[in-house]
């Protein structure tokens, strides 16, 4: 039987294992990708999107990963009237102090960021009651996106339970301050995306994929004191809450919680010590830092490792008292160990 024109294409131009064909599609800017893409993730099918990684370059798997995960927290799906809607992830990090045994309060946060003006395109809006840990979410892979958001378009209750068999929820008991997520979904009309970046459901500046799109001095500054107005009102409402911002889609939450730098951290935005950890980062087959941490006469000296044991690099930074103590926080957060002396 010959084959129909379609995903494949004519004369077999896109033929072969659905991987090949997402390969093609994607390395011709084909709008045909899109589609073949929506049906391997609904299709929880991890691993054809493992096996077109497999036929990329290196330096092409990376743009691939970023557009197939932004893409999998994106769907398109109908309302109550039959309409088309298109249906995105959105994320919450915030910094917390206490007991956990407590959900957010959905309501609250909703609220929130109705009155701060972060939901004008939305047509509706829900979020997940849950608080989530980042570390193990930094492991969920593009499907297993797919079938949160697909879960809580269904419901809340379907979404919990999908959260609680992946063990993405934080827990309760630990004490101290840290960074959790919460994680939310915006209900839109559908509009023609073609030829445009991926939405951006709170209209923060993003373009879906970790990137900031250009916007005027004028927009910039609505979207600051919107965030400040949403973090002020959730902060007021929930005393554990010390710090909260909507940051876009999963690769932003991990991006943000690995930094740990909050847009009003001027003093602790170490500009130099996370480009050596970058660098060093680099250098290593899977990412993986151990450091070590010592105080000297030109300041606070780090040596980076990898996984092995080797040394990367090393370097001396004029920081001591509090600022030391602003580096070392953000050192243990982005490196797997960090020893001092």
């Amino acid at each position: 039987m010959a084959k129909k024109d379609g995903v494949n294409g004519k004369g077999g131009q896109f033929s072969g294992t659905p991987a090949d064909r997402l390969v093609r599609l994607w390395r011709n800017n084909d709008e045909r990708f899109g589609a073949l893409l929506d049906e391997v993730l609904d299709g929880n099918r991890q691993g054809v999107i493992e096996a077109a990684v497999g036929k990329l370059r290196e330096e092409e798997s990376y743009d691939f990963m970023d557009e197939v995960e932004a893409f999998s927290e994106t769907a398109q799906s109908t309302d109550e009237q039959g309409d088309p809607t298109l249906s995105t992830l959105f994320w919450l990090a915030l910094e917390v102090d206490g007991r956990l045994d407590e959900p957010p309060s959905v309501d609250t946060i909703e609220r929130a960021l109705d009155s701060a003006g972060l939901l004008e395109k939305a047509s509706d809006m829900r979020l997940l009651p849950l608080w989530l840990d980042p570390e193990p979410l930094s492991y969920l892979e593009a499907a297993d996106r797919r079938t949160l958001l697909r879960r809580l378009i269904d419901s809340t209750e379907a979404a919990e339970a999908f959260v609680r068999e992946q063990d993405l929820v934080a827990s309760p008991d630990d004490a101290g301050v840290r960074l959790v997520g919460v994680v939310g979904l915006v209900i839109e009309e559908d509009a023609e995306q073609e030829g445009e970046a991926m939405p951006d459901p709170l209209n923060l500046g993003f373009t879906g994929e970790g990137q900031e799109m250009e916007i005027d001095p004028i927009e910039q500054e609505r979207i600051r004191q919107s965030m400040a107005a949403f973090a002020e009102a959730v902060g007021a409402a929930d005393p554990r809450v010390k710090r909260c911002e909507p940051v876009g889609g999963l690769n932003d939450l991990l991006d943000f919680t690995a930094e740990g730098v909050w847009p009003d951290d001027v003093d602790a935005n170490f500009d130099e010590v996370n480009d050596f950890l970058d660098i060093a980062g680099n250098e290593t087959g899977d990412g993986v830092l151990d450091v070590t941490v010592s105080e000297g006469p030109d300041g606070l000296q780090l040596r980076a490792y990898n996984s092995d044991g080797v040394l990367l690099d090393e370097r001396s930074f004029d920081l001591s008292g509090d600022r030391a103590d602003e580096a070392l926080a953000l050192i243990k957060r982005r490196c797997r160990r960090v020893s001092e002396g």
